[in-house]
């Protein structure tokens, strides 16, 4: 099994070296000269690539078996990770600082933005459908002047939705 693995690595690089010095030079010589077609030439190039492919594919497969690979690559996640952190950790630092003097919004204040721009559209909704909406309730609302008080007396900081109050 290890044998026909190197057999076959051997030959695919002696395939791959013999078709970039002998093989895809002279057919491109000969398509240059008119002699030969672009079809020999990428016949040859096709050749080469798969056999740089096939040595490619087992060489990192031979890496990827290496107890050594694995330990090197464990140890350097390790510290990759570690050194991720600190930077995020300083970029934070040095961002919050640049946001205040550019005078750009926070993450925190844009969320609180969309939240509110949500609440205003549910609100609206509610006001063209007929239905107030509040804290998961539904009060249907029939008449469009009742509708119209029950949105003036919540947006005066009553908090009230209920059109019986808001028609008194």
């Amino acid at each position: 099994m290890v044998d026909k693995k190197i057999t076959q690595s051997v030959e695919d690089l002696g395939t791959v070296n013999k078709t970039l010095w002998l093989d895809l030079p002279l057919a491109g010589a000969k398509w240059g000269l008119g002699s030969g077609s672009e079809r020999e030439t990428l016949a040859a190039a096709w050749k080469g690539y798969d056999a740089s492919m096939r040595l490619a594919t087992a060489a990192l497969d031979n890496l990827y078996r290496t107890p050594l690979f694995g330990e090197i690559l464990a140890r350097s996640l390790d510290s990759a990770l570690r050194w991720q952190r600190l930077s995020n950790a300083l970029a934070g630092a040095f961002f919050t600082g640049l946001w205040q003097v550019v005078g750009l919004p926070t993450t925190a204040e844009t969320h609180a933005l969309r939240a509110e721009v949500q609440a205003l559209r549910e609100e609206l909704r509610s006001f063209t459908t007929g239905s107030a909406i509040r804290s998961g309730e539904r009060t249907v609302v029939t008449e469009p002047a009742a509708r119209l008080a029950a949105f003036q007396v919540k947006r005066k900081g009553t908090g009230a939705v209920n059109p019986t109050q808001a028609a008194a």
